[in-house]
């Protein structure tokens, strides 16, 4: 509505409606045209090819009312589309946990890109890249696992953050909880972020930041006397 009125103050033509003269011989148009009593440069602002009449305006109410209608549907789609994405990044987080816990490298391997970077107590403030760096506590302290009692790991309040349709970020706390060589139980809480890359219609974990007591320091306590 707010471009006819517009459009209808700053136009000007060569003809307009003359008004009555008493008699007297009329006076030229002033050559402006009112908003209202102009549908053709109404109808060709609006795109059309054709005069319309003056309810125009009612039309562009209608239009209007689509457009918002055709936005709400948009809104939940993205909506629905968040939901989607926060499930299986949520999801995909668990299983790369639990593949920590089960020290199953391959798993964790198939999770993560070959190029992971990472900041966590164990780099000791640096910025490591890689699956080395990672494969050294699988193939040492997590490979005595099946000689001490299991480590379970629980995910607390996740928060994600979609990035598009191939990249979030999830943030969260994780308690772990083990058995210490006096037969006690124990846990340890650190906070955790992932960053997570879709490629090749697969998610890959491309850097995280944990902080808190070194989970390696926690598993190890967990040993028994005779393993350390």
């Amino acid at each position: 509505m707010d471009r006819f009125l517009d459009a209808g103050v700053f136009s000007t033509g060569n003809s307009g409606t003359q008004s009555p003269t008493n008699g007297k011989k009329p006076l030229p148009s002033t050559g402006v045209i009112s908003p209202l009593s102009s549908p053709i440069i109404s109808a060709s602002i609006s795109g059309g090819t054709r005069s319309r009449p003056t309810t125009q305006s009612g039309n562009s109410g209608i239009k209007e009312s689509g457009d918002s209608n055709s936005v709400t549907i948009d809104d939940a789609n993205d909506i629905e589309r968040t939901e989607r994405l926060t499930l299986e990044i949520t999801k995909v987080t668990e299983q790369l946990l639990q593949a920590i816990a089960n020290s199953d490298f391959d798993m964790y391997k198939s999770l993560c890109d070959p190029k992971i970077t990472c900041f966590e107590p164990e780099t000791i403030g640096n910025l490591v890249e890689g699956l080395d760096f990672h494969k050294f506590y699988f193939d040492t302290v997590l490979s005595a696992k099946a000689s001490k009692p299991t480590i379970n790991c629980t995910m607390l309040t996740p928060v994600v953050h979609t990035l598009g349709d191939e990249a979030a970020c999830i943030a969260y706390i994780l308690l772990l909880q083990y058995m210490d060589r006096n037969g006690q139980p124990q846990s340890v809480r650190t906070e955790e972020t992932r960053v997570w890359h879709k490629k090749d219609a697969r998610w890959q974990c491309v850097h995280f930041h944990r902080s808190g007591m070194p989970v390696a320091s926690a598993i190890k306590s967990s040993f028994a006397t005779s393993l350390l």
